[in-house]
């Protein structure tokens, strides 16, 4: 599973923590950049000693910060809020009075900026309902009909990304015949079926890793020998691979 499966399958308590327990590796994961801390394992932190579970937090903390803070760094797309929102979210939980968040804002008067905070709270009501629909929707699908989560950083979140765990499957017998780890029989023209290859593709990278160059070309020559430029790009182009301006190092982006 990977840092977006883990990320869009958490659970509220989970996303707040940032960590989720992998119960078939036996380890935490931090839901930001995939970094795994094995359960019974005692990890130094500064003059500290701290079993895996507190590590995980204390990764979060170190290397991340507030998960709020990067919760509203996500784009609409992903939280359903508009920048104003967000900012007055972030308000809001620093304890900032109406009058500095109008200051801060520009959102009117004290008056307008209650007014927001009571549509959040109904925005959150709503949301509860929906989450509720959703699930007993997705309990009552078999699982292979059930659609497969979207990377955090597609560029566009659309048709191309609405695919079932069913039809997934099948594109990659389709195209790669011979086994997971290619080579591919071809690279399709139809947007959402070259998404879900490059979704399979982008698991053969680890995350956290930076790579050269060289070592991206070696990966994807596995996949394509003869058109394997294009796929570099193409990972980049569907916001699975990211890269230093310069092309000095890749790394996965999901």
């Amino acid at each position: 599973m990977d840092v977006s499966e883990r990320f869009y399958s958490a659970s509220i308590p989970e996303l707040k923590q940032g960590i989720v327990y992998d119960s078939s590796a036996e380890c935490y994961v931090c839901l930001i950049c995939g970094e795994q801390f094995e359960d019974g394992v005692v990890y130094a932190a500064g003059k500290r000693y701290l079993e895996a579970h507190k590590y995980a937090r204390y990764h979060m903390e170190q290397s991340h910060g507030s998960m709020l803070q990067y919760l509203l760094s996500l784009d609409k797309k992903a939280t359903g809020l508009t920048d104003l929102q967000k900012q007055l979210v972030g308000a809001f939980a620093s304890g900032m009075s109406d009058a500095d968040t109008v200051n801060l804002t520009s959102a009117g008067s004290a008056s307008t900026i209650r007014n927001h905070r009571f549509a959040l709270k109904e925005k959150a009501k709503q949301a509860k309902l929906f989450l509720a629909v959703i699930e007993l929707m997705e309990d009552a699908l078999p699982s292979g009909a059930r659609l497969m989560p979207v990377h955090r950083t597609a560029p566009q979140v659309d048709e191309r990304y609405s695919l079932t765990q069913e039809e997934y499957n099948a594109l990659l017998g389709k195209y790669l015949p011979g086994g997971l780890t290619g080579p591919l029989t071809g690279l399709p023209r139809k947007q959402k079926r070259k998404a879900a290859l490059l979704r399979h593709i982008a698991t053969s990278f680890k995350k956290g890793r930076k790579y050269k160059e060289s070592e991206v070309n070696d990966i994807l020559i596995r996949f394509m020998a003869e058109e394997y430029i294009t796929l570099r790009r193409y990972l980049i182009d569907y916001g699975f691979l990211a890269r230093e301006e310069d092309g000095s190092a890749y790394w996965l982006n999901v």
